[in-house]
């Protein structure tokens, strides 16, 4: 019985808002995308509540209300405060994989299905159009950096018997 009153009341936690803090001044979104409107820029150390997680980005909430995206790796999660070591030591240990002494933040990767299945996109590869930099910009860049052009020589190939070709 006991075990089970423990069970219902780490995962009733579980449940629970995460606390964090933001590392440094980040934009909290709309959407989960970089490209999505800015709800607000919030403050380093700013306290809020991660109350959902999507891929890179944590759904919060601030003091204030205010709901919205911010990445992952603009927060720290946990209370911080010291001798937090009974039951939200270990509700924190199924929450976030840690026990809260040390903050760590991973992005999965793709699928082999996903990889396999994958499509180009041409409206996106469009959209990156618009950062290229033609040789013109980047002559220009230089210049202000102070940096001169320099010929490189390509090495030689070599083959797998050892020899040039």
């Amino acid at each position: 019985m006991r075990l089970l009153l423990l069970t219902a009341s780490l995962l009733s936690g579980l449940a629970m808002a995460e606390p964090a803090s933001l590392l440094k001044d980040g934009e909290m979104r709309t959407k989960p995308l970089g490209d999505a409107e800015v709800v607000v820029v919030l403050k380093a150390r700013e306290k809020v509540e991660i109350t959902a997680r999507k891929g890179a980005w944590a759904n919060v909430q601030t003091s204030k209300g205010q709901t919205g995206w911010v990445r992952l790796l603009n927060l720290r999660t946990g209370s911080g405060q010291k001798g937090d070591a009974g039951v939200g030591a270990i509700a924190s240990l199924f929450k976030t994989g840690s026990s809260g002494t040390t903050v760590s933040t991973g992005v999965k990767g793709l699928s082999e299905e996903k990889l396999k299945n994958a499509q180009p996109d041409e409206e996106e590869a469009k959209r990156l159009d618009k950062y290229k930099n033609t040789s013109s910009d980047a002559r220009s860049y230089a210049k202000q950096g102070k940096l001169s052009a320099e010929q490189i020589n390509y090495l030689p190939v070599t083959g797998t018997n050892g020899g040039n070709e």
